[in-house]
């Protein structure tokens, strides 16, 4: 019994790294980053931290999660980081009212990932993401009578792709990033096809 969730997630998420302001004669700050000597070791200036949300819902279907991440830019080209995402899904036939009849599913899935800037605002990314899912779905016991059977898969998933990074002004921009699963494993809680993944994001500080 397999009736995996195929959700085309888009995610709204925000990424904060901090820099700091140039003041100018008059007192009034700059938007430029602070000339300086380059900091041995751990530079708090260069940490990532952000995630994204999703919720979607309608006709029986409902669908919630959270992904924060963090991360590090190790090079002014180059950030990679950690992640861990939680979903639920779950969809009822409008037409029965049956709880044996809803479908229920839990994913999590802690990941890797990785961003670089090839050409000015044009990035390649890359996240490696392992999922676990859990399902509770109607089926059969072995005497013919309807019930709840429950049942656990995972999935390992490679995304490549890549996006760019719209300036919004100040030190905002959006991010957009469009990724591929190379692997499409049979759990695979994604839809096969291009894309399958679809991030808009918002940074600070970069």
């Amino acid at each position: 019994m397999r009736n995996t969730f195929f959700v085309l997630l888009l995610c709204l998420g925000f990424t904060y790294a901090s820099a700091q302001d140039v003041y100018t004669s008059s007192g009034k700050p700059g938007y430029k980053k602070q000339m300086k000597k380059k900091k041995k070791g751990y530079d708090p200036d260069k940490l990532i931290i952000g995630g994204g949300i999703t919720f979607n819902f309608g006709d029986g279907f409902l669908a919630a999660g959270l992904s924060p991440i963090v991360g590090y830019r190790i090079t002014d080209h180059f950030s990679a980081g950690v992640g861990a995402g939680y979903l639920y899904s779950q969809y009822r036939d409008p037409g029965i009212s049956s709880k044996l009849f809803t479908y229920r599913e839990h994913i999590v899935y802690p990941s890797l990932w990785t961003r670089y800037f090839v050409y000015k605002n044009l990035f390649v990314s890359a996240i490696g993401e392992y999922d676990l899912i859990f399902q509770k779905a109607p089926g059969y016991d072995n005497m013919g009578n309807l019930t709840t059977l429950s049942a656990t898969f995972n999935n390992t998933c490679i995304f490549l792709g890549g996006g760019y990074k719209f300036p919004l002004g100040g030190r905002v921009s959006m991010l957009l990033d469009v990724q591929y699963d190379v692997l499409q494993g049979k759990n695979s809680p994604y839809p096969m096809g291009f894309p399958t993944l679809v991030h808009f994001g918002f940074v600070a500080g970069l």
